[in-house]
């Protein structure tokens, strides 16, 4: 049996993973992470939402002590930390300075380095294959290098070493934009309005869908794509 553990923050590039592992695996685990974030409560809303309209498995792993590691680096991520930097203007992502600047305060020390390895040490103990999905992309690896697919064949490399299981890393969507991921999900018609892009929801619709700040880079990253992707945007936001 082919089986794949997607990754999942409930954004639009783990949503994509997901929607692109239900048609190439027989078994899928969502794996989640809370490590006292702002997005704890989203994360684990919207892993419960799909796994259950879908049907398939859900890990959820807290981990207290990244949360400890983010507050010590002062990550607006962190549920004491400042909020996150605004973005006023969807033209303001193309300032590298803007963006690197909400890049460095959002930062939590080595979190995908961790979830990986997390995600490989329970992939090592099933007795067949096993892909972990990560969703990687070309839009996003411009300001985290954690993000990109010279991450990832060097993740791949480790694992080579350091799991006796077969496992890899992968990532589908390593050279999409954020525009060709909303086309990617509006084709196999995702349901959308339940991921989240926000990094502070607050307020949640009578529907279950996430009402997302609108300010946020994360949040202007998701408005530009639709508008790029010439997609309607299901989604609610605040601003």
């Amino acid at each position: 049996m082919k089986t794949a553990i997607v990754l999942f923050s409930g954004g639009l590039d783990s949503t994509a993973c997901l929607y692109w592992a239900l048609e190439k695996y027989e078994k899928i685990i969502l794996l989640s992470f809370l490590y006292e974030s702002k997005e704890d409560t989203t994360i684990t809303k919207i892993n419960k939402r799909f796994s259950s309209f879908l049907g398939i498995e859900s890990e959820i792993i807290e981990l207290p002590f990244l949360g400890n590691f983010a507050q010590k680096s002062g990550s607006s991520l962190s549920q004491l930390g400042k909020n996150p930097p605004k973005i006023n203007k969807i033209e303001e992502l193309d300032s590298e300075e803007l963006t690197k600047h909400s890049a460095k305060a959002v930062w939590v020390p080595g979190r995908n380095i961790l979830f990986i390895s997390i995600a490989a040490s329970f992939a090592d103990s099933f007795d067949a294959p096993v892909d972990i999905l990560f969703g990687a992309n070309e839009e996003e690896g411009n300001t985290f290098p954690d993000n990109t697919l010279e991450f990832v064949n060097r993740m791949n490399d480790a694992i080579k070493l350091g799991c006796m299981n077969k496992i890899k890393v992968v990532a589908p969507f390593h050279d999409y934009q954020k525009k060709d991921i909303v086309e990617y999900l509006d084709e196999k018609e995702a349901k959308i309005e339940f991921s989240s892009s926000c990094y502070q929801v607050k307020q949640w619709s009578d529907e279950g869908y996430p009402i997302h700040c609108g300010s946020c880079e994360s949040c202007q990253r998701r408005k530009r794509a639709f508008k790029i992707a010439k997609k309607t945007d299901p989604t609610k936001y605040q601003n």
